[in-house]
Order: C-alpha cells, then sequence, then structure tokens
C-alpha cells in the first residue's frame, strides 16, 4: 500500500521580511542579534490620522523529514502560519500594551494603533480564547526559566500617519552544522502549531466544547536524563522523555500539569521533540484522555514489539493514533540523535509486532482504520472522529472495566450498528476476539495461558490463585501478565477484607511481596501495598473491613517483585475476599 503525505501547506517563498524577529522568554530569556529591517511597502494613509493599521503576518520555520530515517532536512525548512497565535502591540519605551489581537488560520493579524508612536509588535507562543464558546488556552513556557512565556518580539518603529505592514518570522535557529540555542525561535510556535491542530480535531466533535488549559513546556535545556527519586526536574531540564503529566501526585508532588517536551540538542547526541508533530500530538492524546475521557493507564516504559498491559496498550495505541488523526498522517514520525536520525511507524500497515488487545501497535492500526477513509482491503469502516469522541467520552468513560480495547469497540459498535461487522472484521485482523468490556471469549493468550479470561469473577468466600508473570520487555509495571483482574460485583453494601498471600502453585514461585489495587470505574476504591518488613507478611498483602458500596468493582492484584526487577518465574498467590 502507498501513503503520500499530505503537507498542510505548499511551501513559499517570503518576498520579505519587513521586522527582525527576537525571541524572549518574558521574565528573562535567551536573545539573539536582531536583522536589520526590509523596506516597508508604500504605506496607505490613514483616514483621521488618530490612529492607523499595523497589520503583517506571524509566520514560523518547521524542518521537515527527510526520506526514511535521515532525520529533518535543517536545511530546508518550510516557513508555516503560526495560526491563532496572540499578537500585541507594544509601547516602545514603556513595554505597555497598546492593543492585542490574534492572527487568523493564515497567520495574518490586523491591529489598530495611535498615529506617531514609537512600538513593536510581538507574537507570544499561546493561544487563546476566554470569551464566547469554544474556549480554550494552550500555552508553551520555559520550565528552566521560571516557566515564563516564549515572545517572539519585532524591533521598534514609529507609526506614522499612515497604515503599515509588520511581518515577524521565526527561525529554528540552525546554522549549517548545530543549533544556535539563543535563537531557536522556532520551536515554539511548532510546538504551538501542533496544538492548533488537536484543538481543531476535538472542536470538530464538539464545536462549542470547553477545552481545560494546558501548558507545554520546552526548552533546550529538556534532555533526557532522570530526576531524583524517579521523578521529572523540569526546572533543571532532566525530564526523562517527553510526555504529559495530569498533574502531581504523591510520588512526584512538585511536578505540574502539561506536556513536557525535549529540547537539549546536545551537540548531535540529544533529543530534540519540537518538530516531531506526532510526538507532541500524542502526548495530547493522554491530555485527551484525562481531561475529556478516561485512562485507566499506569504508564510505564513502551514499544512497538512491547506486549502490554491492556490499560497501557489501549492509552499509548490511541496516543499514536490520535496524533495521525491530528495531523491527517498516519506514518507516526520521531527524530533521533540530535536530528540526524528517525523512526517510522506506519499505521496503514500491518507491520511485524505482534497482534494483539495487548499490542499497541494493533490499537493504533484499529483506531486509525476506524477514522480513515475505506482505503485498503479490508477497512471498510471510515467514521471520522466524531464518533471516536463520542464512544470515549461517554460509555468508555463510565465503563466497570478497566479501559481497554475492549470498552471501546463495545460503545463504538453499540452507537454504529450497520459498521459492527466491518469494525469487527478489523479486530480480526488483529486477532482481537473478546466481545464485551470485559473481554469475555477472548481467546489471544499471546504465548501465556495465565492471562485468560482476562477477568476472573471472584465474590465474598471465594479465594482464587493466579499467578504475576514476565513475559515481555523489561521488569516494568506496565507489561503483559503482570497485573491479574477480578470482577468483583455487589448487589448490595458491603465490609469486605481482600487478602493476596504468596502461595507456590503450578511451577510458579510463592509471590514475595503481593499489592492489591481495587477500582470502581477508574478511581482507586481501596488498596494495599505495604513494604515487606519481616519474614511474617513478606507474602501477605491485606486490605482489612473496608466498607463497599454496591456496584462492580476491579480487583487488580501483582507481585511488585516481578514488575520490577524480579526474575522471569511466574510469582503466585491466593487471593480472597470474605467479609
Amino acid at each position: 500500500m502507498t501513503f503520500v503525505h499530505h503537507v498542510r501547506f505548499v511551501r513559499t517563498a517570503i518576498a520579505t521580511v519587513l521586522v527582525g524577529a527576537l525571541l524572549t522568554a518574558c521574565g528573562g530569556g535567551g536573545s539573539s542579534p536582531t536583522p536589520s529591517p526590509s523596506p516597508s511597502p508604500t504605506p496607505t494613509p490613514s483616514p483621521g490620522g488618530t490612529t492607523v493599521t499595523v497589520s503583517g503576518k506571524i509566520s514560523f520555520e518547521r524542518p521537515p523529514f527527510k526520506g526514511g530515517t535521515n532525520g529533518l532536512d535543517m536545511a530546508n525548512p518550510v516557513v508555516f502560519p503560526a495560526r491563532g497565535v496572540v499578537v500585541e502591540v507594544l509601547d516602545a519605551s514603556t513595554n505597555a500594551v497598546v492593543t492585542s489581537t490574534n492572527t487568523d488560520a493564515s497567520g495574518n493579524y490586523v491591529a489598530t494603533v495611535p498615529a506617531s508612536r514609537s512600538v513593536f509588535v510581538r507574537a507570544e507562543a499561546q493561544m487563546v480564547n476566554a470569551g464566547a464558546s469554544p474556549t480554550y488556552s494552550f500555552r508553551v513556557l520555559n520550565n528552566t526559566n521560571s516557566d515564563a512565556l516564549y515572545t517572539l518580539d519585532g524591533t521598534s518603529f514609529n507609526t506614522g500617519t499612515a497604515n503599515v505592514t509588520r511581518n515577524l518570522t521565526a527561525v529554528t535557529g540552525w546554522n549549517g552544522s548545530t543549533y544556535v540555542d539563543t535563537n531557536r525561535a522556532a520551536a515554539p510556535f511548532a510546538i504551538l502549531d501542533t496544538a492548533y491542530d488537536v484543538k481543531t480535531l476535538i472542536l470538530s466533535a464538539n464545536p462549542t466544547g470547553a477545552l481545560p488549559s494546558l501548558d507545554l513546556y520546552w526548552s533546550t535545556k529538556n534532555n533526557t536524563a532522570n530526576g531524583s527519586q524517579g521523578c521529572p526536574d523540569p526546572s533543571a531540564g532532566t525530564i526523562g522523555t517527553s510526555f504529559y503529566s495530569p498533574g502531581p501526585d504523591s510520588n512526584c508532588p512538585g511536578l505540574a500539569a502539561g506536556i513536557y517536551i525535549l529540547g537539549a540538542y546536545a551537540n548531535g547526541a540529544g533529543d530534540t521533540d519540537e518538530f516531531d508533530t506526532h510526538v507532541i500530538a500524542h502526548e495530547m492524546g493522554h491530555y485527551f484522555e484525562d481531561q475529556f475521557a478516561r485512562s485507566d493507564s499506569q504508564g510505564g516504559d513502551h514499544g512497538p514489539n512491547d506486549l502490554l498491559d491492556l490499560r497501557v496498550a489501549f492509552s499509548e495505541g490511541w496516543g499514536d493514533a490520535f496524533s495521525g488523526m491530528a495531523t491527517n498522517d498516519p506514518i507516526y514520525r520521531d527524530s533521533a540523535n540530535g536530528v540526524s536520525a528517525n523512526f517510522n511507524i506506519n499505521m496503514e500497515v500491518n507491520d511485524t509486532s505482534p497482534d494483539g488487545w495487548y499490542s499497541e501497535s494493533s490499537i493504533a492500526q484499529i483506531l486509525w482504520d476506524i477514522f480513515d477513509p475505506a482505503n485498503e482491503p479490508g477497512d471498510t469502516v471510515a467514521l471520522g472522529f466524531l464518533p471516536i469522541y463520542t464512544a470515549m467520552t461517554t460509555a468508555e468513560k463510565n465503563t466497570d472495566a478497566l479501559t481497554s480495547i475492549f470498552p471501546f469497540i463495545t460503545a463504538l459498535r453499540t452507537n454504529n450498528p450497520t459498521q459492527s461487522a466491518d469494525i469487527g472484521t478489523l479486530l480480526s485482523h488483529e486477532s482481537i476476539s473478546g466481545t464485551d468490556d470485559f473481554g469475555s471469549g477472548e481467546t489471544n493468550a499471546g504465548g501465556d495461558p495465565t492471562v485468560l479470561p482476562i477477568y476472573r469473577s471472584i465474590a465474598s468466600g471465594n479465594q482464587v490463585n493466579v499467578c504475576s508473570t514476565q513475559t515481555s520487555g523489561g521488569a516494568t509495571a506496565d507489561k503483559f501478565g503482570n497485573h491479574k483482574f477480578f470482577v468483583l460485583a455487589l448487589n448490595s453494601a458491603a465490609i469486605l477484607t481482600i487478602k493476596a498471600v504468596g502461595t507456590a502453585s503450578g511451577g510458579g514461585a510463592a509471590a514475595t511481596d503481593p499489592d492489591i489495587y481495587v477500582f470502581r470505574r477508574g478511581s482507586v476504591e481501596a488498596f494495599g501495598n505495604s513494604e515487606p518488613s519481616t519474614p511474617v507478611n513478606d507474602r501477605t498483602e491485606i486490605i482489612t473491613q473496608h466498607p463497599f458500596a454496591a456496584g462492580t468493582y476491579i480487583i487488580d492484584v501483582f507481585d511488585y517483585d516481578v514488575k520490577n526487577g524480579g526474575d522471569r518465574l511466574p510469582r503466585c498467590m491466593n487471593v480472597s475476599v470474605s467479609g
């Protein structure tokens, strides 16, 4: 199958850049030499003489990807309009804002200002609509400089008595062989432009919606080193990778909500993501899950060939597919080695990754094929974004099961019955056979028969033996087989004790550090995850006499030692409920 990469705008040559540009981060930031202004067009007389119109275009450079895996073409950047950004005209002496406006979808702005006044034009790396719906606010901030907002300033000029044109173009800062970090002005605007695409996609399904505010943190110092105690340290730039954070938690109480984006070039050895549209849109897919839908994913390392926990597989596959939907491009690209290399994932191609409900690649391909036109053998589904949005923000959001491909597909098929059989064909192509929110009837065990059924039933007075396994990828918390799930259905309120006791079984060793989490529609209802302290309680975890309201609960049990660096032996436990 052949795919043509559609570029949103045809490359154009900017005839004149009428104002030199200076990138700053308000509150202090890098600066660069300001080019001399180019000649302005012949001014048009201003009626009345008390005000004039300042208009122009705000643009930014974006280097395209080269063919194959050869990275970004820094020598041939394409100039794009900065859409929807805030533009201010400021007094040149006091820096007071004279007037403010926004660019349109072509990057153009128009502002009325006093005549004969010394001013300059500033483009801000933010999109804001705080008035009539839809409402939104997206900002690109420098997390290593007190979260200062990035701005692009032109040179000062006198407005005179005639209308005037002032254009600004943010450049990449590439000098032919490396980055000049103090002039990487295009980066914040490239990041914001991807947010514009995401905003447009979401509003296509909910035109009058209120999009929760989102800050995107980027710095030339943001690198792949990890912060202390496993938490990113945004102020130092040690963020580990580009990621979405829903906000502080008990593990990382100082981590603000937002998207953190790599930017450290490090003499060609670093990883920069500001021009990787799919990476940014992927993380905004997690923003969508968090703010509009629901994700039960615990996160963690993931790759195309990994067998993942069903929650992680759906969340990461969704992020991949969402990035294609927002950019109208199924080829996910991520640059690396500075800018000299990249990897590709084509969601239109059935790759060699494992197929199944535990596969990020399978989920991405299914979701993309549901969205895109019916353009290949076996893909006769072309629903677009609205049915996907509806399924994720209603039925899947409220499912009693954990979020995964199963409740999503159940909701989608229920809402689109004439397409149910064709949706089933997409699932079959990826070896997925579960028939309801809980994946009942699923036959794909991914080489580990202990994972089926995906959910086991348990009730007060029952005891069931399960084993926590590690058969895929590294020893991290998000892999296939680590977690075993039970459905606890209560017709009435009850006070229950839930216990997991390490017990050797069927060739598996006894679990050494069982943990228990109980979920109610994605929220943690109760948990037991104590650290072993004595030989007596090494193999036991217990939630004692917890009051539960009537409803359906998911009990998640696992051996901490398996998912965090233990050996590959199954670690087994007896799980019981009493009350």
